[in-house]
């Protein structure tokens, strides 16, 4: 094994337990907060670390910066995440509640609109300096639906992902579960950033021009 492959399995082995820990400091978070008020705040600092990570390249110390991240918007981010609950929980409930299948089909198709609304929504938060909750709901609008291939692909991930975790390799949602989530979710995030970028760019050229 010459030097340039022990490099990259230490840079693999180096992001695995990067991403095992981010799992237990989200859980920390969360347990800190009682749930209720911890899981927004969690969430955020999560993306927040995977978005400097990603985007910025940036490692600084992950414990100190998490717990560090999970107080920078704390009311912003755990009033969003009780609307994310609020809302899914309505939906969910309305779709094994409904009388119909006419309903219960008008209920998944609209899950599965707020699932597409709310996935970018801390990734907004961490990489776009917007200030109202409203712009970064509308944000994460934009993204998940104007850029609905790649919400497709990120959640056919997510599903195909977990299901062969799940029945192969249980052990393993308890040690990353959410990391896991948080760490393609961030992904997507940052390929829309790169496709903004470049658009951005692109259209500035020919302005020039």
């Amino acid at each position: 094994m010459n030097l340039d492959k022990i490099i990259r399995v230490n840079d693999l082995l180096l992001a695995v337990y990067r991403v095992i820990l981010l799992q237990f400091l989200w859980l920390s978070v969360t347990l800190l907060g009682g749930v209720v008020f911890g899981i927004g705040p969690a969430t955020y600092a999560l993306m927040k670390t995977y978005d400097r990570w990603l985007r910025l390249k940036e490692q600084p110390p992950m414990i100190r910066q998490f717990f560090h991240y999970s107080k920078e918007r704390f009311r912003q981010s755990m009033l969003i995440s009780w609307l994310i609950g609020l809302s899914m929980g309505i939906v969910v409930t309305n779709l094994f509640n409904a009388g119909s299948w006419f309903i219960q089909i008008a209920n998944l198709l609209f899950l599965v609109a707020l699932l597409f609304m709310f996935m970018n929504v801390y990734s907004i938060m961490a990489a776009v300096n917007y200030s109202s909750i409203k712009a970064i709901l509308t944000g994460s609008l934009l993204w998940g639906f104007g850029y609905l291939h790649y919400s497709i692909i990120t959640w056919s991930i997510l599903v195909a992902g977990y299901l062969l975790i799940a029945t192969y390799l249980p052990i393993l949602i308890v040690c990353a579960g959410v990391s896991i989530f948080g760490l393609i979710i961030a992904t997507s995030a940052q390929k829309i950033i790169n496709d903004i970028h470049t658009k951005s760019a692109h259209a500035a050229n020919t302005m020039i021009r």
